[in-house]
This record gives C-alpha cells, sequence and structure tokens, in this order.
C-alpha cells in the first residue's frame, strides 16, 4: 500500500506539537492548574471497530466522516474514574457531507451524523510531553 498523500513528516508533527504547546498548553496547565494530557491513544483494533460500525450504519449517508472531538472528564461525575477526572480526552463522532445549497461559502460542507453515537475511551499520554 502507498502512503497517503495527507501523511506529513514526523519532524513537522513535531513542530506542530511544539506550537501547541507553547501556544495553548501552558494556557491550559495554568488555567486548571495542573499537566494535562496532550494526546490520546486508541488501539488499531478499536479504530477498526469504530469505523466498521459507522460504515455500516452510514450506508444511506452522502460521503461519511469522522470528527475528532476535544472534550474534558467532568470533576463531579461519579461515572468517571478518578484518574481521569478534569483531565482532557478526545472523542469521534460521525459525520456527513451537507446537502449542495445547503451551506455557505466558508461554511463546513458537513455536519455531525446524530443518528450515529460517538466513540470516547482511549487513554491519555502520561506524563504530557512535546510529540
Amino acid at each position: 500500500m502507498e502512503k497517503p498523500e495527507n501523511c506529513i513528516p514526523r519532524s513537522e508533527a513535531h513542530e506542530l506539537s511544539e506550537t501547541w504547546w507553547n501556544s495553548r498548553g501552558k494556557a491550559i496547565e495554568n488555567a486548571v492548574k495542573h499537566k494535562d494530557v496532550c494526546a490520546v491513544n486508541f488501539s488499531i483494533a478499536e479504530l477498526e471497530d469504530y469505523l466498521a460500525y459507522v460504515k455500516e450504519n452510514s450506508k444511506d449517508v452522502n460521503d461519511p466522516g469522522i470528527s475528532i472531538w476535544m472534550g474534558t472528564y467532568p470533576e463531579d461525575d461519579e461515572k468517571v474514574p478518578e484518574k481521569k477526572k478534569g483531565y482532557s480526552t478526545v472523542f469521534l463522532s460521525p459525520t456527513r457531507k451537507k446537502a449542495p445549497g445547503t451551506y455557505e461559502e466558508g461554511e463546513n460542507d458537513f455536519e455531525e451524523n446524530e443518528e450515529i453515537d460517538p466513540m470516547n475511551g482511549g487513554s491519555g499520554l502520561w506524563p504530557p510531553g512535546v510529540y
């Protein structure tokens, strides 16, 4: 298999991570008064299972996709494991293309597909650091 065209060199990934840390990571740490995760890991099996679920439930969807959203676990939710409370996470949410003519230029041409559940459950990188 050939490498997908939107792959980037590791050096560019490092630069993106370093820029995030210097422009946002430190501000987040100062705001919440503790270090926070900066990457979330999902196994290939978890991602493949979720993508299969989305594909199966998107048969009538125009150009399905996935949005990756940032989130934070609430500190006062008893369902959240203690080690995750107050820390960042990401979750994946299915999308679909909007119908032509239903969005303005400059707006996203996709929308969340609310008929399919999002996915969470990855492991936050600890300790946090630059890529």
